[in-house]
């Protein structure tokens, strides 16, 4: 004991012990509903410079989809009034507040609480025994993002699967000296059922939760056109996420981990679409509702937004082919939202009206073949002459759209497959109308459609940044887009041809039809890449796009053992800006919907080798010969 009180006081933290009465949790304890927790207000009661909160560890029964659908039986945290939430109660101060926490275990187990200190770089922890109560003391000098948690069992990553996985709460330290915007805080939380006999009828389970609650049941993001919208987000989950905001770039103002949080000065700050979030770390995203119309917010992974998530099994059943209901089509980590012009009635619709006399005009055809008993191989084809494609005519991947920077453009998208789908233009900041989202994109009553086989939708808009984009399906993610549905879109600078010195790698799944000892990924559709071919003494511009389902990448070039160094130009389509350019290690981890530009030059001839690997192993090696 003694020897644990010196090393909390070395961190900066002091512990008072009070062994309190043994109320580990009875039977029928699992009944007891836990809400979930919009993180709109701070726990505990301040006096003073002082914050005082009690924390409660208890067992419950979460609904994430609501109290009408089946629930999962977890721990998490109360405060004092002994209702449980997800995720727990948010404790938020100033800088400089001195915090004193009573931590009381209920459970019938041992648990040790993590991250109740000054998350100055150090880390610190409490053990708490069944039925027993402690007290933790500290000052919170650290302004930024940061997170709480407890483990109820070992493990080498931070925070649980099982039942203790839904043991996290935000903790916000303010900076006093400026004054408090208003923000949301939105945290991450992942239940994952992978005990070697499943406690669920179903068989394996996974929840994916916001701020407590899972996809339809999610919040619904309400703005005025023109409002400044402050997202903290925190990954308070063992998996990766990379969140995609549609219609929107957003500028990165932090970044976190479980210990400290960097938070970045007006120069150092970035704009992006998606934003990849490790396992248990934060950002800060500020970014203006300037589009009117419906929106989403949601991780990209398709494991962790696809409707087979859904604990209404009827849900999960997969109607959104027939209905084309939003709330049909997906599950877990997705948001909605709603930007609302209330202005008169008058500009709005001078703004409706708005000319879009398309310059630029392009066809697009959804495509379909068998390539296997029971597997199909989908595709984007240009129409390139008078002829249209074949039906049948597939690439991997799809055709690659180049359009100039504010030129107005008309796609039209013709669907020859046999099953309905929907277009996303990733990253283009267009009306929401366009955006992809069939029975959601656009306003009020009119929302976009479907694309039924055999039909078409015009797409209408007008690129406002060059850069390298996506434009990939968002109906039946889970088959359409393994089966191929996307592509890359290139914006240029008005009247500006492609160049010829740049490179375009795609990071995608593997084909349609693969071996099922097949990589668990693909550059541009394919499992045997043709090496990438540069010229000495000339600078290259490499647009990295990665758009597989799900599996996140690690990439890095090497020459021989030697990590190679280049510059980062761009991400997501937003140019970074100069002070950033900075010449760096050439290794870089990729969520599911990122692009990034880097510059590559190289002065003599050689071999490099470009490494991408998903999940810490070896995925494949394609060369890159400089000539």
């Amino acid at each position: 004991m003694i020897a644990a009180l010196a090393l909390l006081l070395a961190t900066g933290a002091a512990v008072e012990t009070r062994v309190a009465p043994p109320t580990p949790a009875g039977p029928g304890t699992a009944s007891v509903s836990v809400q979930p927790n919009d993180n709109r207000k701070a726990a505990g009661h301040r006096m003073g410079g002082t914050t005082d909160v009690t924390l409660q560890l208890r067992e419950g029964t979460w609904h994430p989809e609501g109290e009408r659908v089946r629930g999962v039986p977890i721990f998490a945290f109360a405060e004092d009034d002994g209702v449980p939430h997800i995720p727990g109660p948010m404790i938020r101060v100033d800088a400089g507040a001195e915090v004193r926490v009573t931590l009381r275990n209920t459970l019938r187990k041992r648990a040790v609480v993590h991250g109740l200190h000054d998350h100055d770089g150090r880390a610190d922890s409490v053990v708490l025994g069944a039925g027993e109560t402690r007290e933790v003391r500290f000052r919170a000098t650290t302004v930024g993002t940061h997170f709480y948690w407890a483990r109820t069992t070992v493990s080498a990553r931070p925070i649980g699967t099982g039942e203790d996985s839904q043991l996290v709460g935000a903790f916000v330290v303010d900076d006093p000296s400026h004054p408090r915007a208003a923000d949301r805080v939105l945290v991450i939380s992942v239940f994952d059922d992978t005990v070697p006999a499943p406690r669920f009828p179903a068989g394996h389970l996974q929840v994916f939760a916001l701020n407590g609650r899972s996809w339809p049941r999610t919040e619904r993001y309400d703005y005025a056109l023109g409002d400044t919208v402050r997202w903290r987000l925190i990954n308070g989950s063992n998996h990766v996420h990379p969140m995609h905001l549609h219609g929107h770039f957003f500028t990165v103002g932090s970044k976190g981990t479980a210990w400290s949080d960097t938070v970045y000065a007006p120069a150092q700050r970035r704009q992006a679409v998606t934003e990849f979030l490790l396992n248990a770390t934060s950002t800060q995203i500020t970014w203006v509702a300037d589009r009117p119309g419906n929106w989403l917010f949601h991780c990209h992974m398709i494991s962790h937004m696809d409707v087979t998530l859904r604990l209404d099994s009827a849900a999960a059943m997969g109607t959104h082919s027939a209905h084309g209901r939003l709330e049909d089509s997906m599950a877990g980590l997705v948001a909605a939202i709603t930007i609302r012009d209330r202005r008169p009635s008058a500009a709005r619709a001078a703004r409706a009206s708005a000319p879009n006399a398309a310059v630029a005009r392009r066809r697009v055809f959804v495509t379909e073949r068998a390539v296997a008993a029971g597997v199909s191989a989908m595709s984007y084809v240009l129409q390139e002459g008078d002829g249209e494609p074949a039906a049948d005519s597939v690439r991997l991947p799809g055709s690659t759209l180049v359009l100039h920077q504010g030129e107005p453009t008309a796609i039209t998208v013709i669907n020859r497959a046999r099953e309905a789908t929907a277009v996303h233009w990733h990253g283009l900041e267009l009306d929401s109308y366009y955006d992809g989202v069939a029975g959601w994109s656009g306003a009020d009553s009119r929302t976009a459609p479907m694309i039924a086989p055999g039909d078409s939708f015009v797409v209408r808009l007008t690129p406002t940044r060059a850069g390298t984009f996506i434009y990939h399906t968002h109906q039946g993610e889970g088959t359409q887009l393994r089966a191929g549905l996307y592509g890359a879109l290139l914006v240029l600078p008005p009247g500006e041809a492609r160049d010829t010195t740049e490179r375009l790698v795609m990071l995608t799944d593997p084909p349609p039809g693969a071996p099922a000892n097949a990589p668990t990924g693909a550059v541009g559709g394919s499992l045997t890449p043709a090496p990438i071919e540069l010229r000495a003494g000339v600078a290259h511009r490499l647009r990295f796009i990665s758009i597989g389902a799900t599996l996140p990448k690690r990439i890095t070039l090497r020459e021989d053992s030697t990590v190679v160094t280049w510059r980062v130009i761009a991400k997501d389509g937003a140019t970074v800006a100069d002070s950033q350019r900075d010449e760096r290690s050439a290794t870089m981890p990729f969520g599911v919907g990122e692009t990034v530009d880097v510059e590559l030059r190289r002065d003599r001839p050689g071999t490099l080798t470009l490494d991408i690997l998903t999940n810490g192993k070896d995925l494949m090696h394609v060369p890159v010969i400089v000539r």
